[in-house]
């Protein structure tokens, strides 16, 4: 079987050209226009209406662009943790009246530049760590300040870290992981429009197929019950039936050629969906084609098993393992907000090198000796009188997680009544295809029997449009039966969320 892979190159060239794009793209009418003078066959068969969804429908395009969006909110998160650089350069210079006579002047004039860098990082634990190396030089014109210029540099590394709020890797990662979790969910929501597309596709291409057989039955009706009307025509010449016979039967061609007609109609309009659905109405050249279809109206029959069935869905859904995932969600939420009540209880210590001199190399030979030493330890406690909002947020997420466990359980029931539904309407839809193919085989068998009887004269012109009617009317049922047996199969393959898995799809990201 063919291998089909949902590529995110082709989704990522069509995004860049629509954000490329400074005018919305406009339809090329002429070629539309060109198309719809020129005759064309198209012939494909089930497996190129799905490559042409899977590559042109607009539903999935779409769907495909989210987990891209989803990408970008991880990355987002994930900068939370990324170490920083910081790098500030200032020059100030102030003049103003000198307010005290040790200044020994009259103005005071000062100059102060400071150089400053460093670097932080927050951890998962909640843990902060900051390197900053401080540099300030000062020139004066008091008397009182020994050095001029001054040069003073401080290295000093901090570390901070929460004990009680802000505490955890959970906690402190909760956006980053939800944001993952988000991720997946549009993966697997994603996945799901593929197999309803994919479901629609095939479901559109059976229509159109029992159409096109419902018109071929109907244009062999109409060449049937035009040989009725022509043995009467030849009866009647020879005196052998009489003129309400040739009447009857000329009635009959008429009324049969209006049902042709509607099932022409119907037949396009069954073709008409499979076009839009496959995107084919975008193409210029293949718009107004004429569809051949070419796989055969036929059926395989499938032994059904429901607890594997059941198994197959609650492995493969992809909406069972969204839901599985958005209960993740809510657990991660239920921990952030039960740790958001906690007072705050920080532990900071820092440890520093001072520096001081009258050039920069002296200040930073002082700094290196170590000697001068500058540290502190301690503890933030802050505990709120009210807590409304915190308790709250928390409460509510206790209220969203039950809910959502309530939609989950809803959902394992729907699943367990879908696939059940889905087996057993592929049983029944069997037994029905049973039937109706005896019955064609029956009546295929009367008619000929009683054309036979007919041409000798023995079965009335109105006997014979009966009989027409019941073989016509077995033969549309089988067609029928065939495809609503196919459709069942495809509806089972849904409800498993085997789809993709039985077409040997692959779905890349």
């Amino acid at each position: 079987m063919r291998r089909i892979i949902v590529n995110s190159l082709i989704i990522s060239f069509l995004i860049a050209q629509s954000l490329a794009a400074e005018e919305m793209p406009g339809m090329d009418k002429e070629s539309f226009f060109a198309a719809a003078a020129v005759t064309k066959k198209l012939e494909i068969a089930m497996v190129d209406c799905v490559a042409m969804a899977l590559k042109n429908n607009s539903e999935i395009l779409v769907k495909q662009i989210n987990p891209h969006i989803e990408d970008e909110n991880v990355r987002i998160q994930k900068s939370r943790f990324e170490p920083r650089f910081y790098f500030d350069w200032l020059m100030k210079d102030n003049t103003d009246l000198s307010v005290s006579t040790l200044t020994g002047a009259q103005t005071d004039k000062v100059r102060l530049g400071t150089f400053n860098g460093g670097y932080n990082e927050k951890f998962v634990t909640g843990t902060t760590l900051s390197l900053d190396f401080l540099n300030k030089r000062t020139r004066s014109n008091s008397v009182v300040q020994s050095l001029d210029p001054e040069f003073d540099s401080e290295a000093m590394v901090t570390v901070k870290q929460p004990l009680l709020k802000g505490f955890g890797v959970t906690v402190n990662k909760a956006d980053f992981l939800i944001a993952k979790n988000n991720k997946l969910i549009s993966v697997q929501d994603f996945t799901k429009e593929v197999i309803s597309v994919l479901t629609n596709v095939k479901k559109a291409y059976y229509d159109f197929q029992y159409m096109q057989e419902q018109y071929r039955v109907a244009l062999v009706s109409v060449k049937r019950v035009q040989n009725l009307y022509d043995i009467n025509k030849e009866r009647y010449t020879k005196g052998l039936a009489s003129n309400v016979d040739l009447l009857e039967s000329q009635a009959e061609v008429a009324r049969m050629e209006q049902a042709l007609y509607t099932a022409e109609k119907q037949m396009k309009l069954a073709e008409d969906n499979l076009k839009y659905i496959t995107n084919l109405i975008d193409d210029p050249g293949l718009w107004n084609a004429d569809i051949v279809l070419l796989d055969n109206v036929a059926y395989e029959k499938k032994d059904m098993d429901l607890i594997g069935s059941l198994r197959k869905a609650f492995c493969y859904r992809p909406d069972y393992e969204a839901a599985k995932i958005f209960l993740k969600n809510k657990d991660i939420s239920v921990i952030f907000y039960r740790n958001n009540m906690l007072p705050v209880m920080d532990l900071a210590g820092s440890y520093g090198l001072n520096g001081l001199g009258k050039n920069y190399e002296k200040d930073l030979g002082n700094l290196g000796g170590g000697k001068y030493q500058d540290w502190s330890i301690g503890v933030t406690f802050k505990l709120p009188l009210f807590s409304d909002e915190e308790k709250g947020k928390y409460e509510k997420s206790k209220y969203d997680k039950a809910q959502a466990i309530i939609a989950f359980k809803r959902l394992e029931q729907q699943i367990i009544l879908q696939v059940r539904d889905a087996v057993r309407t592929v049983n029944l839809n069997y037994n029905v295809l049973e039937a109706s193919k005896i019955s064609k085989e029956a009546e295929t068998g009367n008619y000929e029997a009683q054309e036979t009887r007919f041409r000798a004269g023995l079965v009335s012109t109105l006997d014979m449009v009966i009989y027409q009617e019941r073989l016509t009317k077995a033969e549309v049922s089988y067609v029928k039966s065939v495809i609503d047996y196919n459709t069942a199969l495809i509806e089972l393959a849904k409800a498993q969320g085997t789809t993709l898995l039985d077409d040997n799809i692959k779905v890349e990201i």
